[in-house]
């Protein structure tokens, strides 16, 4: 059962990103346009606020760099200062977080990092695309595919 992007709104105002959901965006995936909406309440409309870890902004980079695409990483650099999208550093709250995640769920450390910051930071809830972390309690988590236009 999913929720439509409306729905979604009025719920969530502190919306935590996962890697995987700028990376759709980006790549121009089918579901990356049910993010659109929400790019745009805090983007545009600021009404809302998108909460990530830096390390978000890394794994986005690689590609570009690797394919040397500067075009591509001027947009990754672009996304990433947009109004109300926070990109929140790596502390030591957000790291021992990480580490009781990664012991609990046995999630890879990138994904721990990502989701500790949005639950230390306060996000309302965890928008991602990756079905490991739909197991984890700390934070609401909405998968991407459950998103409905």
């Amino acid at each position: 059962m999913g929720i439509t992007s409306d729905e979604f709104l009025k719920v969530y105002k502190k919306i935590g990103f996962d890697t995987n959901i700028f990376i759709s965006v980006f790549a121009q995936e089918p579901l990356g346009v049910r993010v659109l909406p929400i790019i745009d309440a805090a983007g545009n409309k600021e009404t809302h606020e998108i909460w990530t870890s830096v390390l978000a902004f890394s794994e986005c980079s690689v590609r570009p760099y690797r394919e040397a695409n500067w075009t591509a990483l001027d947009q990754v650099k672009l996304m990433f200062q947009m109004p109300n999208l926070t990109a929140y550093h790596i502390d030591e709250e957000i790291a021992e977080e990480a580490a009781k995640l990664r012991a609990a769920y046995n999630v890879k450390m990138p994904d721990a990092l990502i989701v500790a910051t949005a639950i230390v930071k306060g996000a309302d809830v965890l928008l991602t695309n990756d079905y490991k972390l739909s197991a984890i309690r700390e934070i609401s988590v909405v998968r991407l595919d459950e998103l409905c236009q």
